[in-house]
């Protein structure tokens, strides 16, 4: 079974993270999912905007895989 490992609004990073992920051994995939953003003020929707997730294939991996992205992560911001 896949395990959501990660979300992001920045469809680049989300890109640079399956593939360094994928370089590193671990199975992941990509899934984009819409959002909609509500208007509060005037009653309807606003803004779309796409999410890309990263979901990891094999859950054995789930505590190295969220280790080695919290690291890539933590490493990128420096």
């Amino acid at each position: 079974m896949a395990s959501k490992i990660f979300t992001t609004n920045d469809q680049l990073l989300g890109s640079y993270l399956r593939n360094l992920m994928e370089s590193a051994g671990y199975s992941v995939l990509t899934q984009k999912t819409r959002i909609e953003t509500p208007l509060e003020q005037q009653g309807g929707f606003g803004n779309l905007d796409w999410h890309s997730e990263l979901w990891l294939i094999h859950d054995a991996d789930l505590a190295n895989a969220q280790q080695f992205l919290q690291q890539a992560l933590s490493r990128d911001s420096a």
